[in-house]
């Protein structure tokens, strides 16, 4: 193999190495960016669990028993 030769089989492998990087680093920050959207949404559902529940229609139909306080106004 000549000296050109071999300068041309290099550089195109280098070339290939390089292009071959490039693409798994951005398949690497792709997947690092899904990781960090999917920690944010765990942790957005963690605190979902955290806040208090809204009452239920049975709570919320129960109304205080007045007739003792109406019967000592006289009402």
């Amino acid at each position: 193999m000549k000296k050109q030769e071999m300068i041309d089989t290099l550089k195109t492998q280098g070339e290939n190495i390089n292009k071959e990087l490039t693409e798994m680093q951005l398949k690497f920050n792709n997947k690092k960016e899904q990781l960090l959207r999917i920690e944010g949404a765990l942790e957005a559902l963690s605190l979902l669990d955290d806040e208090p529940q809204p009452p239920t229609p049975k709570e919320k139909a129960e109304v205080p028993d007045h007739t003792s306080a109406a019967k000592a106004l006289g009402i």
